[in-house]
């Protein structure tokens, strides 16, 4: 029940990419939260994963490799998982680096009109690796 209501949770959030592929902004039209919708998806499977794989890696990374030891995946797009997660820590901190530096109050939001076409690729495809890790969540977790 425990790992059902987990997996219910890890599902409930999910990636900002619409359906024509583009970015999902908030109400105000015009950011997005990075750790609620860019990070959290990577964290919450490979907890639920991890825990349902009996591993006792700590860390998003680690446990990402220990579900792919274990559930024997393709060691690429494991690594796709594990750079992706990393990618929007990087745009995350570096957007509260430049918050600091400006003298704004920092969050997790950023302006995808504001990134240059390489980082909006790039958020774009890690959204798109967090889709297929939440897509292999629900079908390895069917109740």
């Amino acid at each position: 029940m425990f790992l059902r209501l987990m997996v219910i949770n890890a599902l409930g959030n999910r990636p900002p990419l619409g359906v024509v592929r583009d970015f999902v902004t908030s109400s105000d039209g015009n950011t997005l939260d990075l750790k609620l919708n860019g990070t959290t998806p990577f964290v919450d499977a490979a907890r639920v994963m991890a825990l349902y794989a009996g591993s006792g890696e700590t860390g998003t990374v680690p446990r990402l490799r220990a579900i792919g030891r274990e559930w024997k995946l393709e060691a690429a797009e494991v690594e796709g998982w594990a750079e992706s997660f990393l990618y929007i820590q990087m745009l995350r901190l570096r957007s509260q680096y430049e918050q600091l530096q400006s003298g704004v109050p920092m969050d997790n939001r950023i302006e995808p009109d504001a990134l240059n076409d390489l980082d909006r690729r790039i958020l774009k495809e890690a959204f798109r690796q967090a889709r297929k890790l939440q897509a292999l969540m629900e079908k390895s977790f069917q109740f």
